[in-house]
């Protein structure tokens, strides 16, 4: 009888003591401490990240667009635009430098369509995505953009020209109705001011509507910069983004992270995934 208390008691302390979290297998180059463990940790447990043979992560490698790819397919596994685009000539049926056995063609395939500026490459009737080639800061906002989009462009207008005139490695600029454009109050580019991909060029309407140039490119560049920072999804140093420097693993991971939790806060999490 008396066993049969004691085990009776250690079963109640069990079932009812405090629970211990378990931590994801660990990575031989992620130690505890490391910068990007949390985020690391999470991604395992989202079946999102797989190490190398050897067990280690790699987390200061830059990471390529296949790789940057195939994390946001499985994290996010809800998300498949071509699949189902809104406009069925939006759907792309072959990218040139993808074979069928790659990899990676699954989510290549499933998560670009015609709209996805910046990462797709047309050459009149053959389109490119070059999967092996390393991501810069700057293109991980074109990634980001054509998987969220649709959550960059609900950011309030007041809310982007402050964030982006704090970035000193893009160009803001306004211009009139002539097309003059002169640098915004702020704005202090440091070395891209005449380079047309790193400047965002704005106006105001007489109704006081915030508009941008060059038709939808600079848009698309606007909120998505300032909805990456804002949300403190892509960080700056001493106010620039780093804009040349290439992505590396540990960053991505720590951003794809913050998106989720974005998308979570915000009550969108569901559009985008059941994970």
């Amino acid at each position: 009888m008396k066993n049969i208390i004691l085990c009776l008691a250690l079963f109640v302390s069990i079932l009812f003591s405090t629970p211990v979290p378990v931590q994801a297998s660990q990575f031989s180059d992620i130690p505890d401490g490391h910068w990007a463990r949390e985020s690391v940790d999470f991604m395992v447990k989202k079946g999102v990240l797989s190490g190398y043979s050897n067990g280690a992560f790699r987390p200061n490698e830059a990471i390529d667009r296949a790789e940057l790819t195939v994390m946001f397919h499985k994290l996010f596994n809800k998300l498949r635009p071509n699949l189902n685009p809104s406009i069925p000539e939006m759907k792309i049926q072959k990218f040139e430098d993808v074979p069928k056995n790659h990899w990676a063609y699954q989510p290549l395939m499933e998560m670009y369509d015609a709209d996805s500026f910046g990462v797709v490459d047309w050459h009149w009737d053959k389109v490119y995505i070059y999967p092996e080639k390393k991501v810069t800061r700057w293109d991980a906002m074109y990634f980001f953009q054509s998987f969220v989009g649709e959550q960059m462009y609900q950011m309030p207008d007041d809310q982007v020209l402050p964030i982006l005139v704090g970035i000193d490695d893009i160009t803001v600029q306004s211009f009139d109705s002539t097309g003059y454009s002169t640098r915004s109050p702020g704005s202090l580019a440091i070395d891209k001011i005449d380079d047309g991909e790193y400047t965002i060029s704005y106006s105001y309407l007489d109704t006081g509507e915030l508009i941008f140039a060059n038709g939808d490119i600079d848009t698309l560049k606007a909120y998505a910069l300032a909805w990456l920072v804002g949300n403190d999804i892509m960080s700056t140093w001493e106010n620039q983004l780093e804009i040349h420097d290439p992505l590396t693993r540990a960053e991505a991971v720590v951003m794809l992270q913050r998106i989720y939790n974005v998308l979570l806060a915000d009550g969108s999490l569901s559009t985008y995934t059941s994970k």
